[in-house]
């Protein structure tokens, strides 16, 4: 079996992560797995820790064709890792050492018990929708990069709010006049638009999230559309531009730029154990039910 670990390579990643790294390598390592690290971030690690985990790990630069790929860290690492996972149809398992952590939702006390079972094919996997954007004059101005929690339509400035013209499948929807829109994923009910009001959906759900931040008006609600719906936003702002941005990945664009929004054409593969269903992840991560008295 062939592993690829991905993991935080920013300067101000938190101090534990480097031990974090050296106890998953030599946990993968137990089983005698082929395990693959990017340059980056085996050279953003210290020369200490290079030397330890250098003899059990092949560097890459490109993504190898491997089995599964590992994300340590946060539900932003994992956001990271699958874009850079794009459409190659590699499932994913995240080991959170961050704080919530749906995506990455394996504590590092769980690692040995889930490695076991991945070598034993004991788990299964979760196809998760992806969102894309299409502009009339700038067509895929993110390159190959999909959003696996939401697309958010911001304002530049700190002033005035945008006028955002909605359609679905070119039917007009409504004008949200409101700092943004977030249009979330099922994967991303939880995340942004959890934030903003929106609804909880179960991840698997066929389903698109449109939530306005902020609305000037108590009548605007968040709605849920068919994954298959194609949403077309025309937007206004005083600044004459806007931002828009893909799982935290942002661009500016003038206010003439059509948006659309639609379900990319290929899913995100996300590794689950058994043992573990998103009304479980709830309650643990929401504290659902818990009574805070005892």
């Amino acid at each position: 079996m062939k592993i690829a670990l991905f993991g935080n390579t920013s300067s101000d990643r938190d101090p534990q992560f480097e031990k974090y790294i050296f106890s998953v390598c030599k946990a993968i390592k137990r089983y005698s797995i082929h395990l693959y690290l990017p340059d980056l971030l085996f050279y953003s690690l210290s020369p200490d820790i290079q030397d330890k985990i250098r003899p059990m790990c092949i560097l890459f630069d490109v993504t190898p064709p491997v089995d599964m790929a590992m994300s340590v860290g946060g539900d932003g690492t994992f956001l990271r890792t699958a874009s850079i996972i794009g459409d190659k149809g590699i499932p994913i398992l995240g080991i959170n050492t961050g704080r919530l952590g749906f995506l990455a939702d394996i504590n590092c006390d769980e690692l040995d018990d889930t490695l076991r079972e991945i070598v034993e094919n004991k788990y299964r996997i979760e196809e998760r929708i992806l969102l894309g954007i299409d502009t009339k004059d700038k067509p895929d101005p993110f390159g190959s990069i999909c959003a696996l929690n939401e697309v958010a339509i911001l304002k530049q400035d700190t002033a005035s709010m945008l006028s955002i013209h909605a359609y679905i499948n070119g039917e007009y929807l409504t004008s949200y006049r409101a700092d943004g829109l977030v249009i979330a994923t099922p994967t991303g009910s939880t995340a942004y638009s959890l934030s903003i009001g929106g609804p909880i959906l179960v991840p698997t759900s066929p389903s698109i999230i449109l939530a306005a931040i902020a609305p000037h008006s108590l009548t605007a609600r968040p709605l849920v559309v068919e994954d298959d719906s194609r949403i077309s936003l025309k937007i206004e702002s005083r600044s004459k531009h806007y931002l828009v941005s893909l799982d935290g990945q942002s661009q500016i664009f003038n206010e003439h730029t059509l948006i659309d929004v639609y379900k990319a054409p290929y899913t995100q593969k996300v590794v689950k154990r058994l043992s573990h269903t998103f009304f479980k992840t709830l309650r643990d991560k929401l504290m659902w039910g818990a009574d805070l008295r005892k």
